[in-house]
Parts: structure tokens; C-alpha cells; sequence
């Protein structure tokens, strides 16, 4: 399916890669393993599913405020994603992909979208993030 979304954008950057769609929140510090990018939380419906250069649609990190940690480790190791996209504002994220950006001469994109536009994306769809915020989806 081909489609555009006109996301908010919290943290700028380009991407392009394959969607990977979370149905519930994840904790990125305990229900993840930022050394593989592997989703280790074993009440997680994508438990043991790799988030490895995917355009991650999460709908909001799940606990503490050890999770900028946990992404900036992901991302500078190269297990994370190439973006984020929210279905709510987070701060974790949004300071753990900042973090990593500058520390390590990254360029992840942070974006928010409705819940209504998260629910029209499919995992494993292409997808590419402009600068501006744009997501398309190349069907």
C-alpha cells in the first residue's frame, strides 16, 4: 500500500528502511537487548523480534528513565533502528536518540504520528523519512 504521512517532528533526520510495527509499548531498558536489537521481554507480542534497521512504529517507551541509555547503547552499537516513529511523545526516546546523535555522528529521526495514522502501517512495508517529517510508504 502506498501512502504519506505528515509526521511531527521531535528529533530530525532521513531514513529509509522496512517498518517494524510494535502492538504495546516496549521497555528499552530490560524487555530489550541493545546488544543484538533483539526484543528479549518474554510478555511482548514481538518477543524475540529484532528491531536491527527497521523504521520502529512504537507506540511510547514502557519504564524508566534508564531507557535513554538503553537506545543511545543500541544505536551507537548499530543493533537499533534507522527511526523512531511514536504514537505518543516520549521524552526517553527523544533524549536517548539526541544523545546518540551527538555523541556518535548519527542521524536517527524521532517522529510522532496519531494512533489512527500508526494503525495503516504494516510491518515489513519499504518506508522513507524526509527531512521534513514526511513518511511514505512505497506500495
Amino acid at each position: 500500500m502506498s501512502f504519506l504521512i505528515q509526521a511531527d517532528v521531535l528529533v530530525p533526520g532521513v531514513a529509509s528502511g522496512k517498518a517494524l510495527v510494535l502492538a504495546e509499548s516496549l521497555s528499552f531498558w530490560g524487555g530489550f537487548d541493545p546488544a543484538d536489537g533483539r526484543i528479549i521481554d518474554i510478555h511482548h507480542p514481538q518477543h524475540d523480534q529484532q528491531v536491527t534497521e527497521s523504521i520502529l512504529f512504537v507506540p511510547q517507551s514502557r519504564g524508566s528513565a534508564g531507557t535513554p541509555g538503553g537506545i543511545a547503547e543500541t544505536l551507537r552499537n548499530g543493533s537499533g533502528p534507522l527511526a523512531f516513529v511514536l504514537g505518543e511523545r516520549d521524552v526517553n526516546i527523544g533524549i536517548g536518540v539526541l544523545v546518540a546523535n551527538e555523541l556518535y555522528n548519527l542521524n536517527i529521526p524521532v517522529l510522532q504520528i496519531s494512533r489512527d495514522e500508526m494503525d495503516i502501517v504494516q510491518s515489513g512495508e519499504r518506508m522513507s523519512i524526509d527531512v521534513n517529517g514526511r513518511i511514505s510508504a512505497r506500495g
